[in-house]
């Protein structure tokens, strides 16, 4: 229904419904005809009106429905037609009726030197016209006339052909003036012919038009009425009664759909606007939580995948460790040693051992990864009372993890002595310092080094790897201090 045609044109009930003001309409049409006096055998440009009353009848009838589907323009003649098309949701300017139309072309008509040719009504109402009109648009050549009595459309159409008119207007009864312009109009040799109804009894003053506000409210049909109720009550009785049935329901199921989409629509836009709140939430919320379940597995792995997704800065590894941590001891983060079940912390830790094991891939996380864990594992080792059996268990979980901490490079220094204590004593000399190993078992002392990236520099955790040993081939000159432990 809501199909868009080329141009100025829409799909209204199958027809080509144009759209426009009656001024453009009568431009083009002028223009055209400007245009096909030059050119022998031009095509005759065909013009109908559409109204209530026309639109089902055509509906019903196939001969009426073809001819009005063929029209160059078909115009929107009645303001139940233009309420229907904007309820539709076709954009009809205004409404176009026939006589307006009409008016507009003879005054064009009469300055352009075009010839007219006046088809139908009674002979009475011709002669009245082949003096008002000449009267009321000066220059206007009509080059002949025929009463609408003459039942052979044939003939009509050689007579007409005779008078080689430019353009042809039809007052014949609807639908034979239809079908007349449809299909023995282009035989005249016009250029342009248009079905105009009752207009010509209009213009000789015969009948008399509706007052022009009765016009611009739409009911000029009721005029109709009161000046021929006999003819018009039974008339339009029948044809508003059959248009309504035919335009309301399609009207109404317009509209609803109408309402679903524009409801589809703002529930769209308010599923999108509480997933950006929510996102601009989440993104406002500290990077790791404290909760962490290791007794759902799948919870688990998700919930490592989804926080090493999030770390940007060092201190995101950080808050990831101590969140570890505190799931590990089943308690928030502590150093106090007497407050810890390490039988429970044991066992949790070889679960979440084995949840890095499935975890740990290729790509590159895997060192952030290994990152992670290895803070984890260095700080429980710094808690544990009897860190050697930490390390064992360590051992027997992660192997890979293992070597990476307490077998490579075993035998590289990490802090000289000297250097150690001459700083400490330049700081604090009463108090003398913690030297890293000093009462530790080896594998804790050679572990303990890559604790120092957690008080030194900053480092980008996705591309420099935590646990490069190359790193760190040069003593680092630098003591630990009691305030300086990453706990």
């Amino acid at each position: 229904m809501r199909d868009e045609l080329k141009g100025h044109k829409a799909a209204f009930f199958g027809l080509p419904l144009d759209t426009r003001r009656r001024r453009l309409v009568c431009a083009d049409i002028a223009l055209g005809l400007r245009k096909g006096t030059a050119i022998a055998n031009q095509a005759c440009f065909r013009h109908y009106c559409l109204n209530a009353t026309k639109l089902p009848a055509a509906l019903r009838d196939d001969r009426l429905f073809s001819a009005l589907s063929r029209a160059d323009c078909l115009s929107a003649d009645g303001t139940g037609i233009v309420w229907a098309a904007r309820l539709l949701g076709i954009k009809v300017a205004e409404r176009v009726t026939g006589i307006d139309l009409m008016t507009d072309l003879l005054a064009q008509f009469a300055q352009d030197g075009q010839r007219v040719f006046l088809l139908g009504a009674r002979q009475d109402v011709l002669d009245q016209l082949q003096v008002v009109l000449p009267a009321r648009f000066p220059g206007l050549i009509i080059a002949g006339t025929h009463h609408g009595y003459e039942p052979d459309d044939k003939k009509l159409a050689d007579c007409v052909a005779q008078a080689k008119p430019d353009a042809l207007f039809v007052a014949l009864p609807s639908p034979r003036k239809e079908l007349f312009v449809d299909q023995y109009a282009p035989k005249t040799g016009c250029g342009f012919a248009m079905g105009v109804g009752g207009a010509f009894d209009v213009l000789a003053g015969n009948v008399r038009r509706a007052p022009v506000i009765w016009q611009r409210c739409g009911l000029e049909f009721l005029w109709r009425i009161f000046c021929q109720p006999r003819y018009m009550i039974p008339r339009y009785g029948r044809g508003l009664w059959a248009f309504a049935r035919l335009v309301v329901p399609r009207i109404v199921r317009f509209q609803l759909r109408r309402l679903w989409r524009a409801l589809r629509k703002t529930a769209t836009i308010s599923v999108i606007f509480m997933m950006l709140t929510t996102a601009a939430d989440l993104q406002a919320q500290p990077t790791t939580t404290a909760t962490f379940d290791l007794e759902n597995r799948q919870a688990a792995i998700s919930w490592i995948e989804a926080e090493i997704a999030k770390v940007e800065a060092t201190e995101d590894v950080t808050q990831l460790i101590d969140a570890l941590i505190g799931a590990v001891l089943s308690e928030d983060r502590t150093n106090q040693q007497s407050d810890i079940d390490w039988q429970v912390a044991e066992d949790s830790l070889k679960v979440l051992l084995g949840l890095f094991d499935v975890v740990l891939g290729g790509g590159s996380s895997r060192f952030l990864l290994e990152t992670v864990l290895g803070g984890v594992v260095l700080r429980l080792l710094d808690l544990h009372p009897d860190p050697g059996r930490l390390s064992e268990i360590v051992r027997g979980n992660s192997s890979d993890l293992a070597e990476r901490l307490f077998e490579r490079n075993a035998n590289q220094a990490l802090i000289f002595a000297g250097e150690q204590q001459s700083f400490t004593a330049s700081i604090e000399p009463e108090v003398a310092p913690r030297v890293v190993g000093s009462a530790r078992p080896p594998e804790t002392e050679r572990a303990l080094r890559y604790s120092l990236l957690f008080v030194g520099g900053p480092r980008n955790p996705v591309v420099d790897s935590y646990w490069g040993v190359e790193d760190y081939q040069e003593p680092i000159g630098i003591p630990e201090l009691e305030d300086a432990s990453p706990r």
